[in-house]
């Protein structure tokens, strides 16, 4: 996962959607994120090192 636009979806609040393996898995705000995890805002946990993250 890119850090720097987590970082940057995180601090303004941006929609985003979570991907694995070319389908779509998840979608909303990142409330909280760690060194190994995404949390959204729909309470989901998503593992960095296998998902891609993009801005709706």
């Amino acid at each position: 996962m890119d850090v720097k636009l987590i970082n940057h979806a995180f601090l303004h609040g941006l929609a985003v959607e979570v991907w694995h393996d070319g389908e779509r898995i998840g979608s909303g705000r990142i409330v909280e994120h760690t060194k190994g995890f995404i949390r959204l805002d729909d309470g989901d946990y998503y593992f960095k090192a296998g998902c891609e993250v993009r801005v709706k």
